[in-house]
C-alpha cells in the first residue's frame, strides 16, 4: 500500500499512464487508458482503466483485458500475414459460409470481399459437380485428418473454370473449439512448371502443413549443444530447433525451417525458443538462442523477451541472442533498435557467422555486440588452410581489442581444437566436444564433458 502506482507499471507504459493521470488532475472529469500492470510472481496483465477525480482523490476501476488484447494482437498478426502472401486465403464456417476473403482471392476468383463474405462457397466458386467436396473435406478434418495440397476445379465470377491447388485446415479458438476452416488456394491453370519445380513447391507446402500441425500438437522441441570455455568461464548452451514427427522421428531444421520462414510460421517457433530459454535460465543455465529476421523486426519483441524472463524468474544477463549478418542487412534500423533494447534489458547479443560478409566491421561499430561467433567455414579446415588460420587470428585480435568474446563453432577434430586454444579463442562448440541432444540429457550430463574430450 505504501508504494507509488508507477512502480507496478510496465516500464514502457509509465510515461503514458502518468500523462493521463496528470491530465485528470489538471482538468478534472475522467479518463480512460490501457496499460500493463505487474502481477506478483506471475508477469504482466493488461488492464483497462477508468479513472475519475473526486474531492482531490483519484478513483479507478480496472478490468483485466489480457485475453482480449492477446486475441486482438493475434488477429492483427494473422491479418497482416494473410494480406502479405501470394496465395488466395479464405475462411468459411463448417457449413460452407465464407467468413473472410483476402485480396488474392479477389484476383483469382473475381469477387470482392464484400461480395463473397456471408455467402455459401457452393453458390459462389464451387462448380455443381464438386459440391460434395466441401462436406467431405470438413468431415475429414473433424475426424483428425489433414487436407494437404489437392487439385480441384473452381469457378470464377465470370463463369470460367480454373484449376487450383488447395490446402485446408481447421481454425480453432483458445479453448480448442472449432471456428471454421482455412483454405489456401493457388491458381495452377496457367502454370507451366517443370516437374522438379512443381514437386519442390508441393513439398514446401506440405512442410508448411507439417510445421503447423507440429506447433499445434506441441511437437516442436529443442536440442541443446554445449558452448565450452577455453578460459575457465562457465559453460553455456545453444538451443537448436527440432521437429518431432508423428512417428517419433526427429526432423532436422533444414527440412522445415525454410517453409516456416517463407510462410509466416518462424515467429511462432522463435517464441517457443524464448519460452524454453527462459525456463532453462531460471534453473541457473546460460542459454543462447537464434532469432529470425522477421522476429527481430517486431516492435515489441524485447518486451516479449522481458515478460517471459520475468514470468520465469530468469536473469536476463544469462540470455544471449544470436543474429546473422543476413538479418542485419535486411533492416539495419530494426537491428539497431533491437540491439539497444536488448542491452537495456541486460541480455547479450552475438553476431553469428562472423567473417563471411562484407559489413561485419560496420555492425561492430553500430550495434551493442558482446560475442563474435567465427563462421564454421574458417574452422572446418583450420588445420589445412593458411587463409582460415589468418582469418581466425584476425578475428580473435579484433575481438580482444574491442573487449568481445569469441566462439569457434563447428570444431570437429583435436588438431583444430588445439590451434583455437593457442590462438586465444574464448569458447568452442562442435561435434568434437558434444553433439546436440535432448535438453535433459545434454544439460544433465554436460558436467562430465571436458574441453579436451573427444
Amino acid at each position: 500500500m505504501a508504494g507509488p502506482i508507477v512502480d507496478f507499471l510496465h516500464p514502457a507504459d509509465r510515461e503514458g499512464t502518468t500523462g493521463e493521470l496528470d491530465k485528470l488532475v489538471e482538468g478534472g472529469g475522467s479518463v480512460s487508458f490501457i496499460n500493463r500492470f505487474d502481477v506478483k510472481d506471475d508477469g504482466w496483465r493488461w488492464l483497462s482503466w477508468q479513472a475519475a477525480l473526486r474531492d482531490g482523490s483519484i478513483y479507478v476501476i480496472a478490468h483485466n483485458v489480457t485475453e482480449r488484447i492477446a486475441n486482438e494482437q493475434s488477429h492483427l498478426l494473422l491479418t497482416h500475414m494473410v494480406a502479405g502472401v501470394d496465395d488466395a486465403i479464405f475462411t468459411h464456417t463448417t457449413d460452407g459460409v465464407i467468413t473472410s476473403w483476402n485480396s488474392v482471392c479477389e484476383e483469382i476468383f473475381g469477387y470482392t470481399a464484400e461480395e463473397a463474405i456471408g455467402r455459401p462457397m457452393t453458390k459462389l466458386i464451387v462448380p455443381e459437380d464438386r459440391e460434395r467436396e466441401r462436406a467431405q473435406i470438413v468431415e475429414h478434418l473433424l475426424g483428425g485428418g489433414g487436407v494437404r495440397q489437392y487439385t480441384t476445379e473452381r469457378r470464377r465470377k465470370d463463369g470460367s473454370a480454373i484449376t487450383v491447388s488447395q490446402t485446408a485446415s481447421l481454425m480453432r479458438d483458445d479453448k480448442h473449439e472449432v471456428l471454421g476452416v482455412v483454405v489456401v488456394s493457388r491458381d495452377t491453370s496457367e502454370e507451366n512448371l517443370k516437374e522438379d519445380g512443381f514437386s519442390n513447391e508441393i513439398d514446401t507446402l506440405v512442410w508448411v502443413g507439417r510445421v503447423r500441425d507440429a506447433i499445434d500438437d506441441n511437437r516442436i522441441i529443442f536440442y541443446a549443444q554445449p558452448i565450452l570455455s577455453l578460459r575457465g568461464a562457465p559453460k553455456s548452451y545453444e538451443l537448436l530447433c527440432r521437429m518431432k514427427g508423428r512417428d517419433g522421428e526427429i526432423i532436422q531444421p533444414g527440412q522445415f525451417l525454410p517453409a516456416a520462414e517463407n510462410y509466416g510460421l518462424i515467429e511462432e517457433l522463435d517464441r517457443l525458443a524464448i519460452l524454453e530459454a527462459a525456463s532453462l535460465i531460471a534453473r541457473g543455465n546460460q542459454i543462447s538462442i537464434n532469432l529470425s529476421t522477421s522476429t527481430i523486426g517486431r516492435t515489441h519483441i524485447v518486451d516479449v523477451i522481458a515478460d517471459e524472463l520475468h514470468r520465469a524468474g530468469a536473469e536476463p544477463s544469462n540470455l544471449t541472442v544470436e543474429i546473422t549478418e543476413t538479418a542485419l542487412m535486411k533492416n539495419m534500423f530494426s537491428a539497431q533498435k533491437f540491439s539497444a533494447e536488448l542491452a537495456g534489458l541486460g541480455a547479450r547479443l552475438a553476431l553469428d557467422d562472423f567473417g563471411t560478409g562484407f559489413g561485419g566491421f560496420t555492425y561492430l561499430k553500430k550495434l551493442d555486440i558482446s560475442r563474435l561467433k567465427i563462421d564454421v567455414e574458417f574452422v572446418r579446415d583450420l588445420h589445412s588452410s593458411l587463409a582460415s588460420q589468418h582469418v581466425v587470428k584476425a578475428v580473435v585480435a579484433l575481438a580482444e581489442g574491442l573487449g568481445l568474446e569469441t566462439v569457434a563453432e563447428g570444431v570437429e577434430d583435436a588438431q583444430s581444437a588445439k590451434m583455437l586454444d593457442e590462438y586465444g579463442v574464448s569458447f568452442v562448440q562442435g561435434y568434437y566436444y558434444a553433439t546436440p541432444g535432448p535438453i535433459v540429457a545434454v544439460i544433465d550430463e554436460s558436467d562430465s564433458i571436458g574441453v579436451t574430450g573427444g
